[in-house]
């Protein structure tokens, strides 16, 4: 799964040869930072980096928008590439869209305790369009994407760890859970979640969503496991939880902006004063830019669209007829979506949505039986399958709050018209996920066969769960095949330009 998503991630990596869409100042910013410790200022708007132009830059600071860390990261692409090709510009966001796959795949596995739906996940990710795009071009919301990838599967990590620890703690019912303090996994996640928020404030999204997350399953462990005084203990460990997140992630947020700290030249900066006060009124300039930024873009697309991407942002076109086999040539880079992939990922969403509701109606069935019954009679006939480490319901929830913390805060907040489809690659990973387990789960693939039953589920006979399991590898192999039909449209490959407008399915995508 890898080398297929380093395959479609890395071939041709310097085409087109020029800047496409906002690389004009996150790969510009980041080739001045990595020579004044902060961004400066450009002569011109020229996409062209050819020669002298790749170094062109003056002395004179920037007012940047973002947080330094993703155009740090490009400039390590930079440094080893130089600034002239494609491959300098985009080489660190083709290796973060990788790293994104390999983070899934294990936080497939761990949810599911399948290596086939990890690797299926991975595979889901990997085909992606708009995780293919936004890992070939010199943005930053691909490092974003991986970064709350990575925070997301630490926050997993700890919660198979607390779960385990709850069980060894629960032998005795008379004794009350205890608040946990060594959780180093919730400490690696604070770390990744302000490395987010330092390529971008919308990472700081997911995390308030996990903390709450962490919070109220850590409530409901005390309550179903009835030792006593479970509402304090459970306050006392999110108050743990946030003192071991919370100034993690801002030390790891301020380090980024070590440049321009140790730089007195930079935006903002005033001779003789102290860098915290300017850093704060800099972040004041920042926030007042991106709540009233009010410009029309011809391809800004409201989050409710952002599921279905129902409006791609082109990112490069050109056309020419001079030496074209064809009556027109295009070459373009454009995020549409894989249809399957994307269009599946809220389909599965949907399933999650309601496997986390039916298992909450199942638990609560299962509590009044248990309480009506004196004893359970043992088990007969053969040994049940392995079961999840975690219930499905509680994986499912996990999964949504993935998702929706990189959406809804955009649904719920968003004022300004300058908001692009591309913004939806944080969802990626967690679409991929949703497909898989849904997949998983309809298949009976492991220890998800088990969980299906414990939802209630009926199991298949086995000419009906063979005819599940072939749909599921149609259904993959037309994902496949869709992902080589628009590569050129997502790659800039020249192609003709009928080849072009077959790619444009729906009225948005033009």
């Amino acid at each position: 799964m890898l080398g297929i998503a380093a395959a479609l991630r890395f071939w041709a990596l310097d085409r087109p040869g020029t800047l496409v869409f906002d690389e004009l100042y996150y790969v510009r910013d980041a080739i001045s930072q990595l020579s004044h410790g902060f961004p400066t200022i450009w002569p011109d708007s020229e996409p062209d980096m050819s020669g002298d132009r790749a170094t062109a830059f003056t002395a004179d600071p920037t007012n940047a928008v973002h947080p330094p860390l993703g155009k740090w990261l490009i400039g390590l692409g930079v440094l080893l590439f130089g600034p002239e090709s494609g491959w300098g510009w985009r080489s660190a966001s083709a290796f973060a869209g990788v790293a994104t796959v390999g983070i899934v795949m294990r936080l497939g596995w761990l949810l599911s305790r399948s290596m086939l739906v990890a690797c299926l996940a991975g595979l889901l990710l990997a085909i992606d369009g708009v995780n293919v795009v936004l890992s070939r071009v010199g943005l930053l919301d691909g490092f974003l994407a991986m970064f709350i990838a990575l925070g997301a599967l630490f926050v997993w990590q700890d919660q198979l760890a607390l779960a385990q620890r709850f069980r060894d703690a629960a032998v005795d019912p008379k004794r009350p859970l205890p608040v946990v303090w060594a959780r180093p996994w919730l400490v690696a996640a604070g770390l990744a979640f302000g490395a987010a928020a330092a390529v971008k404030w919308s990472g700081l999204y997911p995390l308030a969503a996990f903390l709450i997350f962490v919070t109220i399953r850590d409530l409901l462990l005390r309550l179903r496991s009835r030792t006593p005084r479970p509402w304090s203990r459970a306050v006392g460990q999110a108050g743990v939880a946030a003192l071991l997140t919370l100034p993690l992630t801002a030390l790891t947020y301020l380090a980024s902006w070590i440049g321009w700290i140790l730089a007195p030249g930079g935006w903002g900066r005033t001779p003789g004063e102290h860098w915290f006060p300017a850093l704060v009124r800099y972040h004041r300039d920042m926030l007042e830019w991106h709540s009233t930024l009010s410009a029309p873009h011809p391809y800004q697309a409201h989050p409710l669209t952002w599921p279905l991407a129902l409006r791609p942002t082109a990112m490069y076109e050109h056309r020419w007829a001079d030496g074209c086999p064809w009556t027109e040539c295009v070459s373009a880079v454009s995020p549409l979506p894989n249809p399957l992939v994307t269009w599946g990922g809220v389909f599965a969403l949907g399933v999650l949505l309601w496997f986390a509701v039916r298992s909450v109606r199942v638990r609560r069935a299962s509590a009044v039986l248990t309480t009506a019954r004196h004893a359970v009679p043992p088990r007969l006939g053969p040994a049940p399958a392995p079961a999840l480490a975690i219930p499905l319901g509680t994986v499912s929830g996990f999964v949504l709050i993935g998702y929706l913390s990189g959406w809804l805060p955009w649904v719920a907040t968003v004022s300004r018209s300058a908001v692009f489809q591309f913004y939806a690659v944080v969802l990626t990973p967690f679409a991929a996920l949703a497909l898989a387990l849904v997949l998983g789960v309809a298949c009976r693939i492991g220890a998800l066969s088990r969980a299906a039953d414990e939802l209630g589920f009926r199991a298949p006979a086995a000419a009906e769960l063979q005819g599940r399991r072939i749909a599921a590898a149609l259904f993959v192999a037309c994902a496949l095949a869709l992902a080589l039909f628009f590569f050129p449209a997502w790659s800039g490959q020249p192609i003709a330009d009928w080849f072009w407008r077959a790619h444009l399915w729906l009225p948005g995508w033009a």
